[in-house]
């Protein structure tokens, strides 16, 4: 009952009550229910704002977005603006549902839309089975609808009005149908700029914003290759998705431009993007042009368990391996540093992990975790050489490591900032050299320059990379040097006995994540994509299933991490 109480206060707070008066509610209504606490502070004079609660952070828009989600939102080409119940109803309050397209009508009305949610939730929880529930499944129904009267987003779930930049893109092209201005599809270009034409010149910008600081004015401008106006991450600092590429002869000279700078940096720093991964058959969220340079090559997705590192990820750990590359700020959560041979005590995986049960990924709202943030910085004012590569750096925290580099540069004190991606970006005048082209394809041309040694992806080399643990007992890890708490030790010693069925506690854990799935987990049978690299299934409080990465044993044994990510309860 505490706990739940907590949790109620926690949401309340978010929502933008005071804590006071959301105690004063919770003593009132004598329990931890959500809705009637909320009713309680309408009731007593706390300002509803029209009716209005808004959520600056919807989890449910998150979950339908995740790359492999088996629910995902509508997309922009399937929507419709009917502003009529499929019911039948009359009323102009209707709610157009963003999982299937249909309109229904509101709390004003007959409550279809709401009867809707509800339906579609009890169907889904029908249809769990036993393994679903154990591997922390749950059933949302069709939460999320769009009100076709004001253009706001209803979580029922949340029971909120909630934001989400994932939501954007949706709430632009029904305002264009409802009120007849027509949206371009995605991925197509726009009548708006009819002077842009894939071929052309970039134009309209400085020169340093074509090759950085270090370029030369003898270089052509990059050339349009992918036409594209939509945003590339609407609701952030961003720029249009047109993609660019570097003529092959100033590519040339820009590759070796790089290796000079690599050559000559003492604490040189990767700080990677989603753009990184898109060759390994993952997602990003920035690429939108029909025909992306970005997925040329890419014959299908692929499961995020399975993806293999790229050509880049290799040419880093080679970089690395050779005393290049100091240290790795990783934006992803794809765990492909560590399988093309990484060490994860280098690897700062500032936005969270898929193969870390202690770190999972950070919502738009959430904090950062305070230990990798303080890490970050520590190496925000070691840097010299930062490479930017994949990333749209649009406004994170953690593109500071970019920057900072940046701007010390110009006073002398750093070599600078290095950004690779096809598309534009908001720092690219204040690089000391920008390239436009496909990150892999660059990287192959530096490991030429600097006769890096690399293992080439789907070759036995590549495959071998990811550091593997030892065991006498099958899932049982006996002498590692740390204590009780997961901690690194030189006097203690501790078994990780991570065989099915086993308990764990989470070690470093945030507070929110804690707060809402408490700290205790079990081992599970793991699942195919998990169980041929060895990767381990966790249940943590009846969320989704978290994945410890079997490179964190290897690294254990070595006593290379200060912290593991957990322990087996006592």
């Amino acid at each position: 009952a505490a706990m739940a109480s907590t949790r109620t206060l926690q949401d309340l707070t978010n929502l933008g009550f005071e804590e006071a008066k959301v105690r004063e509610a919770l003593r009132a209504i004598g329990n931890s229910d959500k809705e009637a606490a909320i009713n309680w502070l309408l009731d007593h004079g706390e300002e509803d704002r029209g009716g209005t609660v808004e959520l600056k952070h919807c989890p449910h828009v998150d979950e339908f977005s995740h790359p492999f989600a088996e629910q995902k939102l509508l997309k922009r080409s399937s929507m419709a603006f009917h502003n009529h119940c499929s019911h039948g109803c009359g009323g102009s309050e209707n709610w157009f549902c963003l999982m299937c397209g249909e309109t229904r009508c509101g709390r004003y009305a007959q409550k279809h839309s709401l009867a809707h949610w509800e339906e579609k939730k009890r169907q889904q929880e029908a249809a769990l089975t036993v393994a679903d529930a154990a591997a922390g499944k749950e059933a949302f129904g069709h939460c999320l609808v769009l009100g076709l009267s004001d253009l706001t987003v209803w979580c029922y779930e949340c029971q909120a009005y909630v934001n989400h930049e994932m939501l954007l893109p949706l709430l632009k092209q029904m305002e264009a149908l409802k009120f007849g201005t027509a949206l371009p599809a995605p991925g197509a270009t726009s009548s708006a700029a009819p002077s842009l034409q894939e071929g052309a010149a970039m134009s309209g910008v400085s020169l340093e914003a074509m090759h950085g600081r270090l370029g030369d004015s003898s270089w052509a401008a990059p050339r349009l290759a992918r036409l594209c106006e939509d945003e590339a991450r609407p609701g952030y600092k961003t720029k249009k998705a047109n993609e660019y590429l570097d003529h092959d002869d100033v590519l040339q000279a820009k590759v070796k431009a790089l290796a000079d700078l690599i050559r000559r940096s003492q604490s040189c720093v990767a700080y990677t993007g989603a753009g990184i991964s898109t060759a390994s058959g993952i997602s990003d969220y920035a690429s939108k042009a029909n025909d992306s340079i970005a997925t040329n090559g890419v014959t299908e997705k692929v499961s995020p368990w399975r993806a293999q590192p790229t050509l880049a990820h290799h040419t880093l750990v080679s970089l690395y391996r050779q005393g290049h590359l100091k240290h790795w700020v990783q934006q992803n959560h794809d765990g492909l540093p560590q399988k093309a041979g990484y060490p994860q005590q280098e690897l700062n995986e500032i936005h969270g992990a898929w193969f870390d049960p202690s770190n999972p990924v950070v919502p738009m709202s959430g904090t950062l975790r305070g230990d990798l943030m303080t890490w970050l910085l520590e190496w925000e004012t070691k840097c010299d050489l930062c490479l930017a590569l994949g990333t749209s750096m649009v406004g994170m925290n953690s593109d500071r490591m970019a920057i900072s580099a940046a701007q010390r540069a110009k006073a002398g004190k750093a070599l600078g900032t290095v950004i690779v991606a096809l598309q534009q970006t908001q720092y690219d005048s204040a690089s000391c050299l920008r390239i436009f082209a496909p990150i892999d394809h660059v990287m192959a041309l530096l490991a030429l320059e600097l006769h890096l040694d690399v293992a080439t992806p789907a070759t036995p080399a590549a495959a071998s990379a990811m550091p593997r643990p030892r065991t006498e007992v099958k899932d049982v890890y006996s002498n590692l040097p740390y204590d009780q708490n997961g901690h690194r030790s030189e006097r203690s010693r501790i078994t990780l006995d991570l065989r099915e069925g086993a308990k764990v506690r989470l070690v470093n854990q945030q507070a929110w994540d804690q707060e809402r799935w408490g700290n205790e987990g079990v081992v599970l049978a793991p699942q195919d994509s998990l169980k041929d690299d060895g990767h381990y299934a966790i249940a943590v409080g009846g969320g989704p299933v978290r994945v410890l990465g079997l490179w964190w044993l290897e690294a254990a044994q070595r006593g290379a991490v200060e912290v593991l990510p957990l322990v087996n309860c006592a």
